[in-house]
């Protein structure tokens, strides 16, 4: 229903957030001795990280909590609902096509690790409204401009599922990052 005066329609929410330094080196350490990251998970056959590291899934009911209260104004506790998690690529040299989330209603990244500022591998989202810049002229561009993200350490960005991001090519040794996926139940 559409109140008088401006209503703000078909809102896109992304929400920044963070976790602590000390958070941030318990998760890494956890993730560096019990996963793999010269060969980061591509499937979930083996579970979901929040499956192996308790933390995890317990700063992911913390800041979805915080995201639904805050974005959408809901009760997360009012829905029955799981996490898929992974470790992304690690080394030098990783990025990711463009893509989506397909069937996961909303999605997460923690960033552990992303300290070299300067070496790329910024998260970049698209406007999910396909072809709303059809009929603007250039003036009127940046309301369609991809949002960018240079990640740091400790960052969480929660955002729909529908949301086409890439990331970059990024150049540094190490980097740790999470997505961590929400699915509801029933």
């Amino acid at each position: 229903m559409l109140k008088s005066g401006l209503n703000n329609c078909w809102a896109t929410p992304i929400y920044k957030t963070s976790i602590t330094k000390d958070e941030c080196s318990t998760l890494v350490n956890q993730i560096m001795a019990t996963e793999n990251i010269a060969a980061p998970q591509s499937d979930f056959s083996d579970g979901s990280l929040t499956d192996r590291i308790p933390l995890l899934k317990t700063l992911a009911n913390i800041k979805y909590t915080e995201f639904f209260k805050e974005a959408l104004e809901m009760d997360l506790n009012d829905f029955k609902y799981d996490f898929k998690s992974w470790l992304t690529g690690s080394t030098g040299g990783y990025s990711m096509d463009l893509h989506n989330h397909s069937g996961a209603p909303f999605v997460s990244v923690f960033y552990l690790l992303a300290e070299e500022q300067d070496q790329g591998g910024e998260l970049v989202m698209h406007d999910p409204r396909t072809n709303a810049n059809r009929g603007f002229n250039s003036d009127f561009q940046n309301l369609f401009s991809p949002i960018e993200h240079t990640p740091q350490s400790g960052d969480v960005l929660i955002f729909p599922g529908y949301v086409y991001h890439s990331v970059r090519r990024f150049n540094s040794k190490l980097r740790l990052a999470v997505p961590v996926d929400i699915f509801f139940q029933g």
